[in-house]
C-alpha cells in the first residue's frame, strides 16, 4: 500500500510545481502590468496553497479512483490498469495546459480568468478563432508547446519512472487494500476540494491577498477557477442567486427607482416621423473619446461631430457583450448575469423593440453587419424583432476584409449606398466592425498611434476616419433634413485608462443624437443624465409621441424628472451607478468587488437597489 501514497505524493508534487511554473509565465508575460512589491509576488505559491491542493483533488479524482481498481487486479491487468492511470495524468496534463494557455491570451482582452462568457463564444465557435489575431495565436501556441515540454519532464521524472511494487496476490488482500486506498484517499482529496474541514468550501477569495486585481487572478488556481465556473454555467443556480430578497421589497424598490413624474419629455427634433439611423460603434469605451475626457486625439473626427449634435455624457452600456447591447439598444432590454435573452428565441420573441412599433407606423427596416450575424443569435434576434432585411458578410463579397468580417471603410460606402435607396421612413442600422479584436484593419496611411496597445487604439483611430467619411456621405443624403443619427457603443472596453472590468468607466459609452432633422437649439449641446443603452429607445419612442407602456425597462432620457442612474451587468457581476457613486457585486464570490462609497452603510444601500433590479428582470425573464 505504500507505494500507492508515495505515487501521490509523486503526483502532487508534479502538479505543485507545474502551477507554479504556469503562474511565472503569467507574471513574465504581464510583468508590465504588475505593480506590486517583489515579496507579494514571492508569497504568491503560499497564499495560493489551499486552491492548488484543491485543483489538485479535483484533476486526479479520476486517476485516484483508476488507481485504486489497480488494487484488485493482478498481474498483467494490474500492470496494464497503472498504465491508464498515468496516460490520465498525461491527458490532464494537456487539459490544463491548453486552458491555460487560453486564459493568459484572453486576459488581456477581458481582463478576467476565464468566465461563463466562455460558453457564449463556444456557441458560434468559428468566432472564437476569427477574433483571435495572429499574435494571439502564436502566443497560445508558445506557452502550450513551453507548458507541454514542462509537464512531460516533470512526468517522465516523477511519474513514468516511478515503479509500483505489486506483491499482493490474494483476492481477499487486494480488496482490503482497494477499500483502505479508497476511503482514505477519499477523504483526503474530499477535503482537498472543500479546501480544508472547515464548514465553508474554500473560494476565489481564499486565494485573494492583494490590492492588485491582476495578482489576485493570478494566485486563483486557473484550473480551479475554470471547473468551478463550469459547475456554476451548467448547474446555472439562478433561483439562488435572484432570491435574495423578498418579492414584494425587490418589486417596490424597483418601482421607486422608475417613478418620476409624468412631464413633458423635451422635445428636440423638427419631426416627430424622421428616418433614423443607428451607428452602433463596436467596443468605444468613453475614456478614450476627447470629448468625453481623453486628452490623446483618438478621435478628433467624432470630437468634432459632437458640436454638431446633442451629446449625453454620462451614459453606460448595459453589458459586455455585441448581442446583450442589441437587446438593450433596440428592445429597451436590460441584461442580468447568466441570461443573454437574444440566445432564446422562445423568449426574445416576446420582448418588445423600436422596430416593431415602426414598422406599425409604416416604417421600413434594415440592419448591416460586417461580421456573421450567427454570433450571439443577433440575426435571430433580429428576425424576431421584425427587421424587414438582414445583411452580413455572408451576403457582401466586399474588401478589405479581416478575420472577424467586412472592414468599415468597405462597409460603410455600402450602407450609404443602400440609404440612397431606402424607402421613407425606415429605421436602418450598421455595426462597426473593425474595432474589435483581431484588429487587422488595413492602416495604410495611418500614422501609428503612440498609445496604441495591441492594435485598439488605431483600430478607434480607423473607425474615427471612416466615420468622417460616411458623415461627410450622409450629409448628401436627399432626406437628410428629415434624419436623426444615433451614434452609440454596443459596450465599453479595458484598455490603458482603465482595466478595472468591475468598475463604472469600464461601462462608460458615448451616445450621440445627431442629423438634419435635430433642431438647431441643441445643436453643440451636453446632456448629463445618467442613463443606459436601455433608455434609448423610451427617449425615441416619447420624441415621436409614441407610446412606451411595453418599455418599463427604459427611461425617457430627456425627461428632466427622470432618475439619474443606470444598471451595469457582466457575466458574473452587477451594480448601479448613479450621482452617489458605483457599487458592483461578484455573482459568483458573493462579495462586493468594487465601490466608490465611503462607508459600509452607503455600499449596501447601493447593492440592495441593484439587487432588486436584477431579481425583478429575472423573475420577468423567467415567466416570459
Amino acid at each position: 500500500m505504500r507505494y500507492y501514497f508515495k505515487f501521490l505524493l509523486r503526483l502532487l508534487l508534479l502538479w505543485l510545481v507545474f502551477f507554479t511554473v504556469q503562474r511565472l509565465l503569467f507574471i513574465l508575460h504581464y510583468a508590465g502590468d504588475i505593480d506590486v512589491p517583489l515579496i507579494e509576488l514571492l508569497t504568491l505559491p503560499w497564499h495560493a496553497l489551499r486552491m492548488d491542493l484543491s485543483s489538485f483533488a479535483y484533476i486526479m479524482g479520476i486517476p485516484l479512483i483508476l488507481l485504486g481498481l489497480t488494487a484488485l487486479f493482478h498481474g498483467k491487468a494490474q500492470v496494464i490498469s497503472f498504465k491508464v492511470v498515468k496516460g490520465s495524468v498525461l491527458f490532464f496534463g494537456l487539459i490544463t495546459s491548453i486552458l491555460f494557455s487560453s486564459e493568459l491570451v484572453s486576459y488581456h482582452e477581458w481582463r478576467t480568468k476565464l468566465s461563463s462568457k466562455i460558453f457564449v463564444h463556444f456557441e458560434t465557435p468559428s468566432e472564437v478563432f476569427r477574433t483571435s489575431s495572429g499574435s494571439y495565436t502564436a502566443w497560445f501556441i508558445f506557452y502550450l508547446i513551453i507548458q507541454l515540454l514542462v509537464f512531460y519532464l516533470l512526468y517522465k521524472y516523477l511519474i513514468l519512472k516511478f515503479k509500483p511494487n505489486f506483491n499482493l496476490t490474494s483476492l481477499p488482500k487486494r480488496a482490503i487494500h482497494f477499500l483502505t486506498i479508497l476511503l482514505v484517499g477519499g477523504f483526503l482529496f474530499t477535503m482537498g476540494i472543500r479546501g480544508g474541514l472547515q464548514k465553508i468550501p474554500i473560494s476565489a477569495t481564499n486565494a485573494y491577498y492583494s490590492q492588485s486585481q491582476i495578482v489576485n487572478d493570478i494566485s486563483v488556481n486557473s484550473i480551479w477557477n475554470f471547473i468551478h465556473m463550469t459547475f456554476q454555467h451548467f448547474k446555472k443556480n439562478i433561483e439562488g442567486m435572484y432570491n435574495c430578497l423578498e418579492v414584494n421589497e425587490a418589486q417596490n424598490i424597483t418601482k421607486a427607482l422608475y417613478a418620476y413624474p409624468e412631464t413633458d419629455s423635451i422635445k428636440i427634433l423638427k419631426t416627430t416621423r424622421p428616418d433614423i439611423i443607428f451607428i452602433t460603434l463596436e467596443s468605444w469605451a468613453a475614456n478614450m473619446i476627447g470629448v468625453l475626457g481623453n486628452p490623446d486625439h483618438i478621435t478628433p473626427n467624432f470630437d468634432q461631430l459632437t458640436k454638431e449634435g446633442l451629446l449625453f455624457t454620462q451614459i453606460y452600456a448595459n453589458s459586455t457583450t455585441s448581442e446583450t447591447g442589441h437587446t438593450a439598444i433596440y428592445s429597451g432590454y436590460p441584461t442580468v448575469p447568466g441570461i443573454a435573452i437574444s440566445s432564446e428565441s422562445a423568449k426574445c420573441r416576446q420582448l418588445p423593440s423600436i422596430f416593431k412599433d415602426l414598422k406599425a407606423e409604416g416604417y421600413n427596416s434594415s440592419y448591416y453587419f460586417g461580421g456573421s450575424l450567427a454570433y450571439g443569435n443577433i440575426g435571430g434576434y433580429l428576425t424576431e424583432m421584425n427587421v424587414d432585411r438582414q445583411t452580413d458578410e455572408n451576403d457582401l463579397s466586399l474588401t478589405p476584409k479581416g478575420d472577424l468580417g467586412i472592414h468599415d471603410e468597405a462597409m460603410f460606402p455600402y450602407f450609404i449606398k443602400e440609404l440612397k435607396v431606402a424607402k421613407s421612413p425606415y429605421i436602418y442600422g450598421v455595426f462597426s466592425q473593425s474595432t474589435h479584436a483581431p484588429y487587422d484593419m488595413p492602416m495604410d496611411g495611418i500614422k501609428n498611434h503612440p498609445k496604441n496597445v495591441e492594435g485598439y487604439v488605431n483600430s478607434m483611430v480607423y473607425t474615427d476616419i471612416q466615420l468622417k467619411k460616411l458623415v461627410d456621405a450622409l450629409r448628401e443624403l436627399p432626406n437628410f433634413d428629415n434624419t436623426l443619427v444615433v451614434f452609440v457603443a454596443d459596450h465599453g472596453k479595458t484598455n490603458y485608462n482603465n482595466n478595472n472590468i468591475y468598475s463604472a468607466d469600464f461601462y462608460h459609452i458615448p451616445l450621440l443624437f445627431w442629423g438634419g432633422a435635430l433642431k438647431q437649439d441643441y445643436v453643440g449641446k451636453t446632456r448629463d443624465k445618467i442613463g443606459s443603452q436601455s433608455d434609448i429607445v423610451t427617449t425615441l419612442l416619447h420624441q415621436m409621441d409614441l407610446p412606451t407602456t411595453a418599455y418599463h425597462w427604459s427611461k425617457d432620457l430627456l425627461n428632466p424628472s427622470a432618475p439619474n442612474w443606470a444598471l451595469t451587468a457582466s457575466t458574473m457581476s452587477f451594480g448601479i451607478v448613479d450621482t452617489t457613486g458605483y457599487a458592483a457585486y461578484h455573482t459568483i464570490n458573493e462579495k462586493m468587488v468594487h465601490s466608490t462609497y465611503k462607508n459600509e452603510t452607503q455600499t449596501n444601500a447601493s447593492l440592495k437597489r441593484s439587487r432588486a433590479l436584477v431579481e425583478t428582470i429575472y423573475r420577468e425573464f423567467r415567466n416570459f
